[in-house]
């Protein structure tokens, strides 16, 4: 059997093993369902309050001015997406110091490269073994969702918002592994693991939580429920007009929101399953040509996560030093 294949198996049935990790896929498991219950309910209260207005303007022989709550299902997993964007983060940081700390504290891989496997073969298999375990993560948490939004919800998914849920799973996995390139890198390149893991975190609480907080904050058109803009009657030629007069503006709060891989994921996301209301209906291909510059940038950060822990994992001889 190929040597990566066989470290990539070990890999993964030592995670397998982690009660921590098997806690945490529970956690976003209960986290899953809750959600995607809890938006079923409101949308279902929407609709029994917009019957009761509509009742009572009848009975007034009015005309209803709003239209009816119309269901998007896919729209429902917006609170999944936050929570992969969080606990997903986390799960990829802890795989990534756990596959180091487990070596250095039993030495087992010393002992594996003392026989005929090359680091670049060791390299392979623990990227591979941590990449397969989050892809069954993700399959796990999409097929818990297309359960739920089908035998619950009483909705019958189309095929192509089956294709959105694999893409999900996709752009979720990718987003996971880079947390666990991240955190393996760290977790090699510090000499006290623990170091490793408070460095990992640090970055986590910037780039997942701090830097899409300030991009959403300097966006006028998140200060007022509902959107700025609309709240002023304003059409989206005029606002693009406006924006155009803060081009310089525009653009610095562009740049610091693609700074994280964590809004870069959001936003394919938020595109694809219609979560930003200016998608919905609109074709899975012009969502995703929309956000081509997102998608990119998140292969793009794969790529050099890959390609920093390789480096590093070849020119460090004492990587596993206690």
């Amino acid at each position: 059997m190929n040597k990566v294949v066989i470290i990539a198996r070990k890999e993964f049935t030592e995670i397998t093993r982690s009660r921590i990790l098997i806690y945490l896929l529970i956690l976003l498991a209960i986290l899953t369902i809750s959600s995607l219950t809890v938006s079923f309910l409101v949308f279902n209260n929407q609709v029994t309050e917009y019957q009761h207005s509509l009742d009572l303007l009848t009975q007034l022989g009015k005309e209803p001015v709003n239209l009816s709550p119309i269901l998007y299902p896919l729209n429902l997993l917006r609170g999944v997406v936050d929570y992969v964007e969080i606990v997903g983060a986390i799960v990829g940081l802890l795989l990534g110091y756990i596959s180091i700390a487990k070596e250095r504290n039993t030495k087992a891989l010393k002992l594996l490269l003392s026989r005929p496997v090359t680091k670049k073969e060791v390299a392979y298999g623990k990227i591979l073994g941590n990449a397969l375990f989050i892809l069954i993560l993700m399959s796990i948490i999409g097929i818990t969702a297309v359960f739920i939004i089908s035998f619950i919800g009483g909705i019958v998914l189309s095929p192509v918002e089956l294709l959105k849920v694999v893409l999900f799973i996709i752009f979720s996995t990718m987003y996971i592994v880079l947390f666990f390139m991240v955190s393996f890198f760290l977790s090699l390149q510090q000499r006290t693991i623990s170091h490793a893991l408070i460095l990992s975190f640090t970055i986590w609480l910037a780039v997942v939580l701090i830097i899409p907080q300030i991009g959403d904050t300097m966006d006028p058109d998140n200060q007022v429920p509902g959107g700025l803009f609309k709240s002023m009657n304003i059409d989206k030629p005029l606002e693009k007009l406006i924006i155009a007069k803060f081009s310089d503006y525009e653009n610095t709060r562009g740049f610091i929101e693609q700074i994280s891989v964590t809004k870069n994921y959001e936003r394919i996301m938020f595109a694809i399953f219609g979560i930003k209301q200016t998608y919905n209906g609109v074709p899975l291909l012009t969502a995703l040509a929309d956000n081509l510059g997102n998608i990119v940038l998140l292969i793009i950060y794969v790529i050099l996560g890959f390609t920093a822990d390789y480096l590093l994992l070849m020119r460090n001889k004492n990587y596993l030093r206690g």
